[in-house]
């Protein structure tokens, strides 16, 4: 490859494909009990094999206990059979496997599924650094080499703040390049779906995750543009899943001349013949014709990097390409895009977390727009529409003083709720509670993750709290840095129907009370990563009403950004009540 910084990526991706992998591999070498309490094994499943499905593949209904770590869309194996997971409940999924029924019956016995390892995505995404290094593009310029401040587009941004009005401005008046930078809850998506409706010509929704594209197409939607959302269907939210190619070729213009080759097409199997072929080839050809005539009728086209990266090539030109959630992706998904359009809008904010890199140090932990943060302007969202006046001063350091709170949430409180009772913990905005000298951290003898026991006994403490003065499971969030401390979390009687994620995983989302627990308690002051800056921005920025945290200010405050943290809000001790309750 010709450019440096494209060639440095390239190998950064190789490398990681090669870590990742070789980590995954470990984990197939596990007893089976440890790769299901992993989350990398199903055992002691029924199958039933579905006739009928496509030449060479078999569709498998597995039954069983299935727990969360196995999602639809997931390359699986069975055996020295794979396959994929094309959709699931908590006890059934539905597995496409590409096998003869004798080879099936034999791989099967066992009764086990295994997350396998899928490179696809590593593969596709050095195909398009290469696709990059040899095109002459004025985005690929912008991208390696910066581009001055743009002049704005003044007019016409009703239902936007002034800060939100002005990004969207330079955005909208940048030749090739723009950004637009969104702290938590100054509505970014909001501003992109401003932009979109603005455009002339048909454009693209991007982004890392299909969460964030279904977000992002849902609200384009809902402001009244027309969208196709591209992409598996089974990856879909619900409301998303309905703006889908197959949703609209289902009810367009085309759905009753494909229902009339579909009641064909089941004749002609039963009575079989030459007949069916061309009925099938019929069937193709319409649906292809359908298909154009959705995407041809939308003016915003949704899809993930992944997918572009798959399909871009079936979909139609355009000319401009919006990114949300764009601190999120690696830096080679955003090129998957360059090919395809001649101005690229992102989307995001560099003081969160970065895209999720396994091999430490590895160069594309460095988030695009961190890069590009001296040589891209990046107006900044300024009123923020979600937390208390008193959690934003949390950040205020990272963000400054123009980061102001809406006076809808300024002084907002769980009390202030319909059905939620005052206490201690409903009039307050923000709490520390400080364990030092009365916990410790463990390893997991499994995954070497950490967890810290008395922080999860005051986390069920403080839940049952919560719950007893009317504040519902779907308003609560619980997030921790470690996947071990999750874990028990999750397991408390008290989190049913709470929301329980890593911190990396919360990253976009937002509850009315979010209970922090921060795990490390050690005497040597080992904070690993959740010394990462970033990762103590996402953790106090997703609480609406009230940011309850547990740690060992002892251990914390190696770090100054803690000690600054806990200058800032009410500190309270383990042994004062209630917390005392937890024991030690």
């Amino acid at each position: 490859m010709e450019h440096p910084h494209l060639e440095r990526l390239h190998a950064a991706l190789r490398s990681e494909e090669r870590f990742a992998h070789a980590a995954h591999e470990n984990l197939t070498r596990l007893p089976l009990a440890d790769r299901v309490a992993l989350g990398v094994a199903w055992s002691g499943l029924r199958f039933d094999v579905e006739p009928g499905f496509r030449r060479g593949e078999l569709l498998v209904l597995a039954r069983g206990e299935l727990h969360e770590g196995i999602g639809a869309g997931d390359r699986i194996r069975v055996g020295a059979l794979t396959g994929r997971c094309i959709g699931r409940d908590a006890s059934v999924a539905e597995l496409v496997v590409r096998a003869t029924p004798a080879e099936w019956e034999a791989a099967a016995a066992a009764g086990v599924v295994d997350l396998g390892f899928d490179p696809s995505t590593f593969v596709r995404y050095r195909q398009a650094l290469e696709a990059a290094d040899a095109l002459e593009s004025p985005v690929k310029t912008a991208l390696l080499e910066g581009v001055p401040e743009a002049e704005p587009v003044e007019a016409g941004w009703e239902g936007l703040n002034p800060s939100q009005a002005r990004a969207a401005g330079l955005a909208l008046g940048a030749a090739h390049l723009a950004v637009v930078h969104g702290p938590p809850g100054t509505g970014k998506t909001r501003t992109l779906v401003a932009i979109l409706a603005r455009l002339e010509e048909r454009s693209l929704a991007l982004a890392e995750s299909n969460a964030a594209v279904d977000h992002l197409v849902v609200s384009a939607a809902r402001a009244g543009l027309a969208v196709v959302r591209v992409g598996p269907t089974y990856r879909m939210s619900g409301e998303a899943a309905a703006l889908s190619v197959d949703a609209q070729i289902a009810a367009g213009p085309h759905a009753a001349a494909l229902a009339v080759l579909d009641r064909e097409i089941s004749r002609a199997r039963r009575e079989g013949g030459p007949a069916l072929w061309k009925l099938l080839d019929a069937r193709r050809a319409l649906r292809e014709q359908a298909r154009r005539h959705v995407l041809e009728s939308a003016a915003v086209v949704g899809t993930t990097f992944g997918t572009l990266a798959r399909a871009g090539d079936r979909l139609p030109r355009v000319h401009t390409a919006v990114v949300d959630e764009v601190t999120q992706a690696l830096e080679p998904a955003v090129w998957v895009a360059v090919p395809h359009v001649q101005r690229l809008i992102l989307a995001g904010d560099p003081h969160q977390l970065g895209p999720v890199v396994t091999e430490p140090g590895n160069p594309l932990e460095e988030g695009l727009l961190q890069r590009l943060r001296p040589q891209v302007p990046m107006p900044m969202l300024t009123v923020q529409h979600r937390m208390h006046e008193d959690v934003q001063l949390l950040v205020e350091g990272v963000y400054g003083p123009t980061y102001t709170a809406h006076p809808a949430v300024r002084a907002h409180l769980l009390a202030d709720l319909p059905g939620v009772a005052e206490h201690p913990l409903t009039t307050v905005p923000a709490l520390f509670v400080d364990t030092a000298g009365a916990g410790g951290e463990r390893r997991d003898s499994r995954t070497h993750s950490v967890y810290e026991p008395l922080e999860v006994r005051l986390v069920a403490v403080a839940l049952a709290a919560l719950r007893a003065k009317g504040v519902r499971a779907d308003q609560i969030g619980v997030i921790a840095p470690y996947s071990a401390q999750v874990a028990r979390l999750a397991a408390l009687p008290e989190a049913k129907g709470v929301e329980v994620a890593t911190v990396n995983a919360f990253q976009g989302r937002e509850a009315e009370a979010v209970i922090v627990s921060f795990t490390r308690s050690n005497p040597d002051g080992e904070l690993g990563f959740v010394a990462d800056r970033r990762r103590l921005t996402v953790a106090v920025t997703r609480a609406r009403r009230l940011l309850l945290m547990f740690g060992d200010s002892a251990t914390l405050t190696a770090h100054p950004m803690f000690g600054d943290l806990l200058d800032r809000v009410e500190v309270q001790s383990v042994w004062e009540p209630p917390w005392d309750s937890a024991g030690s």
